[in-house]
This record gives structure tokens, C-alpha cells and sequence, in this order.
């Protein structure tokens, strides 16, 4: 049986591998849940921890293999060496023997026995003397026969021991390797039971990541979908709104307009029956910024028809736009309409400034723009504050709102400084 010693340094490394090269599933029908990641996450650490005991299990195996494999190899050797130490003797035990078997064929050839040795003496003394020396021979061989049979006996019982303790160790070498086969094969199990986790969790990071990814475009359509309803709408707005305008300016063509000598608004809307609550102004500086700051910290002021401008009280239109230039250092005309002069009203100075323009998309912020049938009968102004927006004060009070303006015909604007 062919064993491989895995080392718990080369499962580690192993592991690191798999996690590293798994490949990510693509072929997961639902998305996973933060749960279900969580999860799979916990029975990977366990599933890993368990890896980790089980090689540690195996490696302890497998070095008791190793000690009781040289235990067996040392008994062997052992066994061999006392073999040879019997044949030794063996070879010695056949020397005595034939030593002792000479010396009775000697006797024999010689007809000597016992019998005749004895009657042979001369004297009672010789008589002694011969049994002493016969029996002295015969000791002496006889022992030597004896040693070796002895330690041929004592060869033969410690090779009898050895070959017990043999089977013993062949036994546990054996059952050794069956358990160290059977525990590798469970190391391995393990293993592949970690990569398949480890695949299963990539693949459920990644269908995460499809399905956000998949909600972030889904969410993304559907905004584009509302900007684009968003613009057709005010592509719709604007398109209506000219289209009053126009008919508007066509029907106050047709009107005589009333001469007017106040430098007050007469501007054609319903005055505001909700009352505000006076506002605080802060101070904003100078300049065309500062006077669009003065005017937006104004929104919610109720509107007043008449010329009236009371900060955080009530303005009608030129009113909140007179006031909001003036906080902010700059002088010009109380009076919006041309009637009052073109050097004393705020679409003349508008005029004569170069900058005029008839399309609300060519506007800058700063600028006053104009509603009327024409440039000589105007009844509405606001203050263009950038990015397609105006603020100014009609019926619903300050507010802020779209350059397309529908109230009446746009006629023009531009920067009054």
C-alpha cells in the first residue's frame, strides 16, 4: 500500500490555491441574499476548521506509522542477526558432538568398553587412576555439548520471542496504514467539501453583484425615463405657453392701451389675500450677485398691485426688483414700463445697455426680463438668476420660477448695468 504524507503546510497552501482560482458560477438562477452569503460564509470557517483538525488528526497518523514501520524494521533485523548466532552455535554444538563421537569410535575399534577397562588395571591405584581420566574426558566433552545446547536453547527462545513481538508489530503497522489510508481519504472529502463551499460563496458574492449591478441600471433607466417625461412636459409647457403668448399679444393688439403718467405698475393681477410674516434681511454686499441674493431672500412676500415695495411685507413686480438693486448699492429706475421715459424707466435702460436678447435661453443671471404685447406696452418683470430660472412677484407672491414664463407674451430682456 502506497501512502502519501500530507503536510498540514501543503493543505493550507492548497486551500489558499482554491480560494484563489475558484471560478465564479455564472449559472445561479436566483440572486443570494446577504443572509444566505453570511451564512455560507460561516459553514465555509467551520468546514475549514474542521480541515484543519482533521490534517493535523492525519499527520499525527501518519508519524505513528512512521515509528511503528521502524519498530518492525529493528525487530527484523533482530530476528536475522539471532538466526545467525544459532547457526553459529549449531556449527559449534556439530563439532562437539563429533569430537565425542571419535573418541567412542576409537574405543570401539579398540575393543575397549567399560568391562575390559576395568579388568585392564594392574593395581587398584591404575584401576582409579583409569576411571578418574575416562571420566574426566568424558566431562569434559560432555559440558562443552552441553554449553552450546544451552545457548542454542536460549537463541532459540529469544528468536521465538522476537517473532511474536514481529507479529505484533506487522499487526500494528497494518492496521496503522488502514487507519492513516482511511483518514487521507477523509482529508481529502473534506478539502473538496471546502472548495465546493468556497465556489458556492464566490458564486453567490457574484450573483449579488449582478443583481445590484442589474438594480443600479433598472433604477438608472427609470430616472432616464423621468427626465426624458420631465422634458417632453416642459417641451409641452413651453410650446403652449408661446402659443398663449402669441395669442395674447394678437388680442392686445387689437386693445388700446391706457396712457399712464405714474411710474407705479398697473400690472393685470389678482393681489394676494395671504398675509407673511415680515422677513429679516441679511446683508449680501454689492453688485448684480448681492441684489439677486436680496431679491431670493424675499421668496414668500405677498404681492401687492401698486407700486408698493416693503421689504418682507409686500412687493409688486418692479417693486421687488427696484428694492433688491438698490439693497445692493445699485441705483436704477423705480418704473419697469417705456411710458415712463426710456431713460427713466428700467426696460429703456435695458434697451440702450447692448445686451438685449428676445430668447429667454440666451439670458444671464442679473438680467430683467419682460411680458407684454410689446416692447412699448410691457405689464410684467422678473430677474433672471441663472440655470433657466427667474424670481419675481406676482399674484402667488415672491417666487421662484422657469424663464418660460407664461403669463402673456415674452418681449425681451437684458442686463439693466
Amino acid at each position: 500500500m502506497k501512502l502519501t504524507r500530507p503536510g498540514r503546510a501543503a493543505l493550507s497552501a492548497g486551500l489558499s490555491l482554491a480560494l484563489a482560482l475558484s471560478p465564479l458560477s455564472t449559472t445561479i438562477a436566483a440572486a443570494a441574499t446577504n443572509a444566505s452569503i453570511e451564512s455560507t460564509s460561516a459553514e465555509l470557517e467551520t468546514a475549514r476548521a474542521r480541515l484543519d483538525e482533521l490534517s493535523a488528526q492525519c499527520e499525527t497518523k501518519f508519524a505513528e506509522l512512521e515509528d511503528a514501520r521502524a519498530e518492525l524494521e529493528g525487530t527484523n533485523q533482530q530476528i536475522t542477526d539471532t538466526e545467525e548466532q544459532i547457526k553459529v552455535k549449531e556449527g559449534e554444538l556439530v563439532v562437539a558432538r563429533g569430537v565425542l563421537s571419535e573418541s567412542m569410535a576409537e574405543n570401539y575399534k579398540s575393543g575397549v568398553n567399560f568391562l575390559s577397562f576395568v579388568l585392564g588395571s594392574s593395581s587398584f591405584d591404575d584401576l582409579v587412576s583409569r576411571v578418574y581420566y575416562a571420566d574426566k574426558v568424558a566431562a569434559h566433552q560432555s559440558e562443552a555439548i552441553n554449553n552450546v545446547l544451552t545457548i542454542q536453547e536460549e537463541l532459540d527462545v529469544h528468536k521465538a520471542n522476537l517473532v511474536s513481538e514481529q507479529q505484533k508489530q506487522e499487526e500494528l503497522v497494518s492496521k496503522t496504514e488502514t487507519a492513516a489510508s482511511e483518514l487521507q481519504s477523509v482529508v481529502t472529502e473534506q478539502q473538496e467539501y471546502v472548495n465546493g463551499l468556497d465556489s458556492q460563496l464566490q458564486a453567490q458574492i457574484q450573483a449579488q453583484i449582478e443583481a445590484e449591478r442589474a438594480a443600479a441600471e433598472e433604477q438608472a433607466r427609470k430616472e432616464a425615463e423621468a427626465r426624458a417625461a420631465e422634458e417632453a412636459r416642459q417641451q409641452a409647457a413651453q410650446a403652449e405657453q408661446q402659443q398663449t403668448q402669441q395669442q395674447e399679444g394678437e388680442a392686445a393688439a387689437t386693445t388700446p392701451a391706457t396712457p399712464t403718467t405714474s411710474n407705479t405698475e398697473e400690472e393685470s393681477y389678482t393681489p394676494s389675500t395671504t398675509p407673511t410674516a415680515t422677513r429679516t434681511t441679511g446683508n449680501y454686499g454689492s453688485g448684480v450677485s448681492a441684489a439677486i441674493q436680496y431679491a431670493l431672500s424675499q421668496q414668500g412676500v405677498s404681492y401687492s398691485w401698486g407700486g408698493n415695495a416693503i421689504e418682507g411685507v409686500e412687493f409688486d413686480c418692479s417693486g421687488l426688483v427696484w428694492w433688491a438693486f438698490n439693497r445692493a448699492g445699485i441705483s436704477i429706475p423705480r418704473g419697469q414700463r417705456l411710458s415712463n421715459g426710456r431713460g427713466n424707466s428700467m426696460i429703456g435702460w435695458c434697451l440702450d445697455g447692448g445686451g438685449w436678447t428676445t430668447s429667454q435661453a440666451n439670458l444671464q443671471a442679473g438680467d430683467l426680463m419682460f411680458w407684454g404685447s410689446s416692447v412699448e406696452s410691457t405689464g410684467h418683470v422678473g430677474l433672471c438668476i441663472g440655470n433657466g430660472q427667474m424670481i419675481h412677484s406676482n399674484w402667488n407672491g415672491v417666487e421662484v420660477t422657469s424663464v418660460y414664463y407664461n403669463s402673456g407674451s415674452f418681449v425681451g430682456g437684458g442686463p439693466i448695468v
